[in-house]
């Protein structure tokens, strides 16, 4: 199956280059109105970029991890990003992305199911080769957007592997019913896509209506929601509600601004399908708001409330399996009952920008502090320094719990 996709990518991306060059230009024939044809009225030309658009970056990755005892592992990674686009007629436009990762060094070696992770692919298709799973190497592709989009005057529909973005916040989306992610993978900027047909219909100029599905080939793990949207006291606000792998949902977003700051929020409640009477839902919200000021800085801030979440470490097997943020989805977004995010940063100058951002789970007081730094070497190069420091209470001591360190240069082209 994945063999035939990559005849496909090969296809749709690799021939257009084969058989046209860079400045070579595609004839459309498109029929002018009766009264202004003209025996010598030539064709409309279009450069193949205005057809077909390549973009992606190229990233190259040292991470050191540091663990509570001072002990050091690192892995490099190399990351290939392919974005492909296709414009086939004013109305239909065809995608594919993915992304090739190679990981080595001891870091891959010391991480029991590394390869596994990295090769793992939930979509209804499989779209992820595995193809080297090394004791210290691991090197797999993803197809993580493989779609088909008609545009009609009203009507949008969308089918294929695709990102449904229905959360409105920075970090903690419990809207984003279709593929939520993790805050603290930063390298993933494009986020998880799904396999999923998506129907907009524009109702009018502020509102719209929103229906989905995603695939799956196990029943209770298949998604079917929808969402009204709508602009009401200069506030954009959203009604969702469906189906949500073995629970019925139903949730509420808005945003818009108090003042000069803007004011973000969205909460989902999720009810078991099964024995509906006798079982109690879970309600997952966050509030966030914003503001920048002239320098510039920006400052944001945000929380969340999960009514299954943990409130002390009586629970020590879910604090274990939950406290790196690894289970994370719409229902799940952090194992603390309430939990605290901060940001500010700063552009110093046109090359230069600083972050400092932090995450705190209130009752197991887990601590994460993320700073970092960027600069930009020249046009279309990047480098970023960034930390994840990881503190947390265990037997009565808060204290260090492992520190990520990361070294980035991109490449975008």
């Amino acid at each position: 199956m994945y063999r035939s996709y990559c005849i496909f990518v090969f296809c749709f991306i690799v021939l257009p280059f084969k058989l046209f060059p860079q400045d070579s230009t595609i004839a459309v024939n498109e029929a002018p109105p009766i009264n202004t044809i003209k025996e010598d009225t030539p064709k409309e030309k279009k450069k193949i970029s205005d057809v077909l658009q390549v973009r992606g970056y190229l990233k190259d990755m040292q991470t050191v991890f540091i663990t509570e005892k001072g002990n050091t592992l690192s892995h490099n990674f190399y990351h290939l990003r392919l974005n492909a686009k296709a414009y086939i007629s004013k109305s239909i436009t065809a995608a594919v992305e993915s992304r090739t990762r190679m990981f080595y060094g001891e870091l891959v070696r010391a991480t029991p199911g590394f390869a596994q992770a990295i090769g793992a692919d939930d979509g209804y298709v499989d779209l992820t080769e595995l193809f080297v799973d090394n004791e210290a190497f691991a090197f797999a592709t993803t197809i993580d957007r493989l779609w088909l989009n008609w545009s009609g005057k009203k009507f949008d529909i969308r089918l294929g592997r695709q990102r449904i973005n229905w959360g409105l916040n920075l970090v903690w989306n419990p809207n984003d019913l279709f593929n939520a992610y993790n805050f603290l993978d930063f390298d993933y900027e494009e986020r998880p896509g799904a396999d999923a047909v998506r129907l907009q219909y524009y109702v009018g100029d502020m509102s719209s209506v929103e229906l989905a599905a995603k695939f799956s080939k196990n029943p209770d793990s298949t998604v079917v929601a929808g969402m009204y949207k709508f602009n009401k006291w200069e506030y954009d606000f959203q009604v969702l509600g469906g189906v949500y792998y073995e629970d019925l949902t139903l949730g509420l977003g808005w945003a818009g601004n108090l003042k000069t700051a803007g004011f973000k929020g969205e909460a989902n409640y999720f009810h078991p399908r099964d024995y509906f009477a006798d079982t109690a839902g879970i309600l997952n919200a966050s509030v966030s708001m914003d503001y920048t000021f002239k320098k510039p800085i920006y400052l944001n801030g945000s929380i969340l409330y999960n009514s299954a979440g943990i409130t002390d470490l009586s629970d020590l097997g879910a604090v274990q399996s939950q406290t790196f943020f690894t289970n994370i989805s719409a229902k799940n977004l952090m194992p603390t009952q309430f939990s605290f995010f901060g940001q500010v940063n700063s552009t110093v100058s046109t090359l230069l920008k600083v972050d400092l951002g932090a995450i705190y789970g209130a009752g197991l007081n887990l601590l994460v502090a993320i700073p970092s730094v960027t600069y930009s070497l020249k046009q279309n190069w990047e480098l970023v320094l960034i930390g994840q420091l990881f503190f947390i209470e265990y037997a009565g001591k808060f204290g260090n719990a492992g520190n990520y360190v990361f070294l980035r240069l991109k490449w975008s082209y």
